[in-house]
């Protein structure tokens, strides 16, 4: 893989200049678009530049009501396939591939015996990509999951872990590491407590401890999770004979109130053998999260923010052309793991960067592939209503801060295409990188810009700009109804066909918004179905709710929620905190995780930094 070591790369003063540059204008970038755009609109309307204000929201307009029918469109899809994929048997799907001489990735058979569960000790240098591998059957793979944790209730934990159990070779080919921070008082008992409940569940559960103050090691999930999986890597190799670099290992990490599918492990399992044997160490896997798992209890701005966070997510891995990236939790071999140099302790976004990190060391290769069986967690929460507006705003702040993970992403393309030392490899390099640019930057502009611009752009048209277009269907009336505005226009040195052309735009720009609206609308309403899905996991009693266990009246309800507070939930949990976000970036790209608070934890600045 490439190292992406800058004191190598940027070698010469033109490279380093270049480098600084790059990092420069893209740190300006989020800040410019949102604050820069919006600034941009109005001082066009002051100064009579209709047509252009005109062209960029009819642009903007289409671009969100596309974004609005793609959560409609696959988000419908997406529910459907977690309906089909959640009634799979993968175990026997494989079996029965296998004996049809249906060849897997690794080209590995099954007999019509059932194989041993025990793992497989042969030379895992045998078993790479491309020395000669020998087959990886299904009892070979082996899971190491990895839950880092931080003042989390206890009950809350074991209820991870407790769904872990539920794979059926979780006592042979399973393995747990709770990853603590070493300051959190009591985490040495609640880890031993832990571990003498579970111990019998698994072929081993262990637990690291995160010491604070170290180099580099910013207080956070990813500093948390580089060293687990440093300790990890070690306890592997001494005490149960894996490499760091041995093929059958998946490694699986989940935030510490997820609750994974059932089925969650054979089916990664079996996309893990069916990928071709390069394609499953350049793949990181991804189940869709829901975050319902506290749903009967949120808050209304909270379960409006809950519904469409987790139908995005949805509909994004539903859809075949979206470049896919991890989010909160996922799946990926060792040995990708392993070559990328495992987590980096100082960045805050640590499943997307995991991900950049990933595509750029391997020069653009890694994808991240959809397994849909959805993930329930937790939305933040509070005793009190306030409180869990509170804590779902730090949520929000934080989430808002991976925006950084633009520039990580597009200065070290950079830095990757000097390293490549080749016109033609640098070429395509950037090129494979393009998707993951363009993917991390859409999601911050649609989610910083979704609450502020469709509404400023309709009553920049409606109040400011009415004097330069007409109805379409008054255009061939400009004696009578269009008098007023081709009078003002002439006034403005508009010319009667600028007024066609601006109200053929306002004309598309109007149909776009209604488009928008309505698609939200739409979307909003699926989530009725897709907590149907998944309400046998939700806490509390789905039947004493009488809008919750019935799918009519929660869709109405939905729909009330969605038209009447929306937006006010947009604005605080989207758009606002990406506008903060957009300015701290220019001053640094360092920040600590703030965890937000759970019933059980509190949402304290003095507690809160993970």
């Amino acid at each position: 893989p490439l190292t992406l070591r800058q004191e190598v790369v940027l070698d010469s003063a033109s490279r380093r200049v270049a480098y600084q540059v790059v990092q420069i204008l893209v740190r300006l970038l989020p800040a410019f678009t949102v604050y820069g755009g919006t600034a941009s609109m109005i001082v066009c309307v002051a100064f009579s530049f209709r047509w252009g204000v005109f062209l960029s929201l009819l642009l903007y307009s289409l671009y969100m009501c596309i974004n609005s029918w793609e959560i409609v469109i696959f988000g419908a899809w997406g529910i459907i396939t977690c309906w089909i994929q959640s009634r799979n048997d993968w175990y026997s799907m494989y079996s029965k591939n296998s004996e049809r001489g249906i060849a897997f990735g690794s080209r590995s058979r099954l007999s019509r015996e059932s194989p041993s569960p025990e793992i497989s000790r042969a030379s895992s240098e045998s078993c790479l990509p491309g020395a000669g591998p020998r087959d990886i059957q299904w009892h070979d793979v082996f899971h190491v999951v990895m839950i880092p944790t931080y003042k989390t209730p206890f009950e809350v934990l074991g209820a991870s872990i407790r769904a872990l159990e539920q794979f059926r070779d979780a006592r042979t080919n399973m393995g747990v590491c709770l990853a603590f921070e070493e300051r959190e008082v009591g985490c040495d008992q609640k880890a031993s407590s832990l571990i003498k409940e579970y111990e019998e569940q698994f072929k081993f559960i262990t637990a690291a401890f995160h010491p604070p103050n170290l180099a580099r090691h910013l207080p956070g999930k990813s500093s948390n999770e580089c060293w687990a999986f440093y300790e990890l890597v070690k306890e592997l190799k001494t005490k149960h004979g894996f490499e760091k670099d041995d093929p059958r290992v998946i490694v699986t990490v989940i935030d510490d109130d997820s609750e994974l599918h059932e089925n969650y492990f054979e089916a990664l399992t079996y996309h893990f053998l069916e990928s071709s044997e390069a394609q499953r160490y350049l793949t990181i896997w991804q189940p869709p999260i829901v975050h319902f798992k506290n749903y009967l209890s949120q808050p209304l701005l909270v379960r409006t923010a809950s519904l469409f966070t987790s139908l995005h997510e949805l509909a994004c891995l539903a859809n075949p052309i979206d470049c896919h990236v991890p989010f909160s939790s996922y799946s990926l071999s060792l040995l990708l793991a392993s070559s990328v140099g495992g987590w980096d302790p100082d960045f805050i976004s640590e499943d997307w960067h995991m991900m950049a990190k990933c595509v750029l060391m391997t020069e653009g290769r890694v994808r991240t592939r959809p397994i849909f069986l959805p993930l329930l967690n937790y939305a933040p929460e509070e005793e009190t209503v306030l409180g869990t507006i509170q804590a779902r705003w730090t949520q929000a702040t934080r989430h808002a801060l991976g925006v950084s993970e633009i520039v990580y992403v597009v200065s070290n393309t950079l830095v990757g295409m000097f390293e490549t030392q080749s016109v033609g490899r640098a070429t395509i390099f950037l090129w494979r990188m393009l998707p993951i640019i363009g993917k991390f930057i859409s999601v911050h502009f649609v989610v910083a810009t979704l609450a502020v611009w469709p509404l400023l752009s309709h009553l920049l048209i409606n109040t400011y700009m009415w004097r330069s277009w007409c109805y379409i269907e008054d255009l061939g009336e400009t004696c009578q109804s269009c008098c007023v505005p081709v009078a003002a226009a002439s006034g403005s040195n508009i010319g009667e066909e600028r007024v066609v052309l601006n109200s053929w735009m306002v004309y598309f720009q109007h149909q776009a918004n209604t488009g928008l609206a309505i698609g939200l609308l739409l979307a909003g309403g699926m989530g009725a179905f897709y907590f149907m899905l998944v309400r046998d996991r939700v806490d509390g009693d789905v039947d004493r709710s009488l809008v919750a266990s019935n799918s009519l009246l929660h869709w109405v309800r939905i729909e009330l929620e969605v038209s009447l507070f929306g937006w006010l939930s947009s604005l605080m949990f989207a758009s606002v905190p990406e506008w903060i976000a957009a300015v701290k970036i220019i001053f640094t790209l360092q920040f600590h995780h703030v965890v937000a608070g759970m019933v059980g934890r509190a949402d304290e600045e003095a507690d809160h930094n993970l």
